[in-house]
C-alpha cells in the first residue's frame, strides 16, 4: 500500500532514522541504558519462561516500545513546529 508523505514527514524520518543513530552511539546515558537492557535480558533468560509466557512479555515490551516511538515522532514534529512558530514571531522567517 502506498502512503503519500509530506516533505516534513520525509525529513523527520531521515533525521530520526539516520542521524539519531550516530548521535545516540556517542551519548553516555544512552550507552548505559543499552548496557542495562542487556543485563535485564540475561536475567530474563534465566527465568526459563514457557513460550506462551515469553510471547506475552514480548508483546508487552513491543507495545511499550511502539508507544515510545510514536511519542518520539510526535515530540520531534511538535518541537519543529514550535521552532518555526518562534522564528515567525521573531520575524526571522517569512511566510509564503
Amino acid at each position: 500500500m502506498y502512503i503519500e508523505k509530506g516533505i516534513f514527514d520525509v525529513m523527520a524520518g531521515c533525521s530520526i532514522n539516520e542521524r539519531m543513530d550516530g548521535l545516540l552511539l556517542q551519548n553516555e546515558e544512552y550507552i548505559k541504558m543499552q548496557n542495562k537492557i542487556e543485563e535485564q535480558i540475561m536475567l530474563f533468560d534465566k527465568l526459563n519462561l514457557t513460550k506462551e509466557q515469553c510471547l506475552v512479555v514480548d508483546r508487552l515490551i513491543s507495545a511499550h516500545t511502539e508507544s515510545g516511538v510514536i511519542y518520539g515522532k510526535m515530540a520531534y514534529k511538535q518541537g519543529f513546529q514550535d521552532c518555526a512558530a518562534l522564528l515567525l514571531e521573531m520575524r526571522l522567517l517569512k511566510t509564503a
